[in-house]
């Protein structure tokens, strides 16, 4: 008798959980992405209020453990992210889900400039801290992300002086 194990298998993607932080920098996780229908709708809703001009804005996504958040979090990180193979495989699995969103994900770029180095992302996960210490850990993760390490402390000093 055949077992189910020696049947199934379940893809190393789906293995283990997507993790902000970790993740970011790698293309696996976007490697086999689905891009659901509510996964659509938040990528349509940040690329609009981007392709719109507003100014710029802060998202939360919130939902049960094993939802998608994460990687979910990584197509977007990547989609608004710089040029490379990170963004042309996110554009690729948004503009094969819909047209007019992969679209609005390009017009977003144009609007704000962003085609040759990206807009300023900073991913976090919450922990149990401050909102404030969240927040300051996302915006260090968006600027070492953009600018690379930050200079040091008397780096101001060493020029006036």
């Amino acid at each position: 008798m055949t077992r189910l194990a020696e049947s199934v298998a379940v893809a190393p993607r789906f293995a283990r959980s997507a993790n902000l932080e970790r993740d970011a920098a790698r293309l696996e996780p976007l490697e086999g992405y689905v891009v659901t229908a509510r996964a659509l709708d938040v990528v349509e809703r940040i690329a609009g209020a981007a392709a719109t001009g507003r100014a710029g804005g802060a998202w939360s996504l919130t939902g049960p453990y094993g939802s998608g958040k994460s990687s979910l979090g990584l197509l977007l990180d990547a989609a608004f992210g710089p040029p490379g193979e990170a963004r042309r495989i996110a554009t690729a699995l948004i503009g094969d889900a819909s047209d007019s969103v992969g679209r609005l994900v390009a017009e977003a770029h144009e609007r704000h400039r962003t085609g040759e180095r990206g807009f300023g992302r900073g991913l976090v996960t919450a922990r149990r801290e401050s909102l404030s210490r969240t927040v300051l850990r996302a915006l260090d993760s968006a600027a070492r992300r953009a600018y690379g390490a930050p200079p040091p402390r008397n780096a101001l000093a060493q020029l006036t002086a």
